[in-house]
């Protein structure tokens, strides 16, 4: 299981990785708890398997998978030039922290976009 969680995320840095995993795995959860909803409300005891295994397997082979790892190498790429912009001398400057929460919020604001645009649909 964990080989195939970590084959959901590709970044060049630890902080692209976290991002990427993050999302996969709250879209996984999310996906899981309606895959275990429908089976325990229909009480189908044919597909006995863990439902997060399930949600996994439909997330690694849906579009989905690929779009997260792609609006998430696209938004760390964008913060990271975000934090580069001001000169070295400013990084005690008030500017320079400002910049940095709104880049950080920017982050933050658009990693939650990407989960939410690219949840799978229920069972």
């Amino acid at each position: 299981m964990r080989s195939r969680l970590l084959s959901v995320i590709s970044g060049s840095s630890p902080l692209e990785n976290i991002l990427q995993l993050s999302s996969a795995v709250v879209i996984i959860f999310e996906h899981s708890y309606f895959i275990y909803d429908k089976r325990r409300h229909l009480r189908d005891r044919r597909e006995s398997g863990p439902s997060f295994y399930a949600a996994l397997e439909q997330y690694t082979a849906s579009p989905h998978a690929v779009a997260v790892r792609e609006g998430v190498s696209a938004a760390v790429q964008a913060y990271a030039e975000a934090m580069k912009t001001a000169p070295a001398w400013m990084a005690k400057l008030r500017f320079k922290r400002s910049q940095e929460k709104q880049a950080k919020a920017q982050l933050i604001k658009t990693i939650l976009e990407i989960t939410l645009n690219h949840r799978l649909s229920r069972p």
